[in-house]
């Protein structure tokens, strides 16, 4: 059985995931859970201590894993970029609601300092391992400017609502940067 903490921590991943910070309440936290609102109070303090718990233990692995590109040096970097591109239309979930990360930068990056902090640090995280795999093929370009510019491009492609979202139109979408990225190589 799940530790309680970490079954709040996944329980609140998924609702701000879907529903926002705004439109997820303690109430519907407390149900998904299955617990007294004692019980997470002993845990919590507030939701806002939920959710930057949250980006710390459950987004920011997530992104590391994501932008995990060591396995992949034997290949270009922009082949092992575009390739990371590419896997986000297999993610349904990706696909419909967009990056968790981003969400919440929409929603509380300009309202509240401590979360812009939070979500800026896994950004530069983010930029940074991508400036660093496009220095090893030593692409004569601004590497900070093309990793700036991809992690836009892919926010702003997921950014549509899941009515409008589907990996159809993703791959349709992106094929933009990808021509742009495959225009970069050596």
């Amino acid at each position: 059985m799940q530790p309680t903490r970490e079954k709040i921590l996944d329980v609140v991943f998924e609702l701000i995931y879907i529903y926002g910070y705004n439109g997820t309440s303690m109430s519907m936290i407390l149900k998904e859970c299955g617990i007294p609102k004692g019980s997470l109070y002993h845990y919590f303090k507030s939701k806002k201590e939920m959710v930057l718990a949250v980006i710390k233990e459950r987004l920011s692995p997530r992104m590391d894993l994501f932008y995990d590109f060591a396995n992949d040096t034997n290949k270009n970097s922009i082949d092992v970029l575009i390739d990371a591109i590419y896997k986000i239309a297999d993610k349904e979930q990706l696909i419909t609601y967009g990056c968790p990360l981003n969400r919440l930068n929409q929603e509380m990056s300009p309202i509240d300092k401590d979360f812009e902090e939070a979500i800026t640090l896994i950004y530069n995280n983010i930029r940074d391992k991508i400036v660093l795999l496009l220095k090893n093929d030593v692409i004569n370009c601004d590497t900070q400017a093309v990793a700036e510019f991809t992690i836009a491009s892919v926010w702003g492609t997921l950014s549509l609502s899941p009515a409008q979202s589907s990996k159809k139109r993703y791959l349709s979408t992106i094929s933009a940067l990808i021509t742009y990225l495959q225009s970069l190589k050596k």
